[in-house]
């Protein structure tokens, strides 16, 4: 059976939510987004069953022995120190540069900055657009919270712009915004959604 165009954009917008697509197909990608709102109501339920899988796959228990091994392993590696570390230069990251993407909740948006996969955390930048509520989570790791614009309401408190937001692990929340907001958040990439 061939497949019709409209399928293969289907397809596209599956690869696009993966983070998948060879530059020439995410233009061409961008270019049917723009004049299509049903497949824009189609990347995000792929980017919203993407983002949640992270969320239901049970923990793996790690077998001590396997634990034991590694940490001897890495006890008897030598220390090796590279001239060349200090002076890694920093990662600068434009604001024209920021690649936006859905968060999977209408109305949020997510723009990554970095990702440390070593310490599983993340930095980003998060707009909300007016009344939109964060789904209810529990966080794997210390949340910061800086609100750049708008105004954020965590437990009741309501934070504008410059006020700062810190939740310790383990603490659950669903933060809501009354009139839209742009937020820089540093994050463990484990958090649990509740909902």
């Amino acid at each position: 059976m061939e497949m019709m165009p409209d399928e293969e954009y289907n397809i596209l917008a599956a690869l696009q939510a993966l983070d998948t697509l060879d530059e020439s197909e995410s233009r061409a990608f961008a270019e049917k987004l723009k004049e299509s709102a049903e497949l824009k109501n189609e990347l995000a339920a792929f980017e919203a069953a993407i983002a949640a899988i992270a969320y239901t796959a049970p923990p793996v228990p790690v077998a001590p022995e396997l634990k034991n091994r590694l940490f001897q392993r890495i006890a008897e590696l030598p220390i090796v120190t590279s001239p060349t570390e200090n002076n890694t230069p920093s990662l600068i990251v434009r604001s024209n540069d920021v690649k936006w993407k859905s968060y999977g909740v209408p109305g949020m948006s997510i723009g990554k900055l970095y990702i440390d996969k070593k310490k599983r955390e993340i930095t980003c930048l998060m707009r909300l657009e007016p009344g939109v509520k964060f789904p209810l989570h529990r966080h794997a790791g210390s949340e910061e919270v800086f609100v750049l614009e708008g105004d954020l309401i965590v437990e009741g408190e309501v934070c504008h712009q410059g006020d700062y937001i810190r939740s310790v692990p383990s603490s659950i929340h669903s933060p809501i915004t009354e009139g839209g907001c742009l937020l820089l958040i540093k994050s463990s990439t484990n958090n649990e959604m509740l909902v």
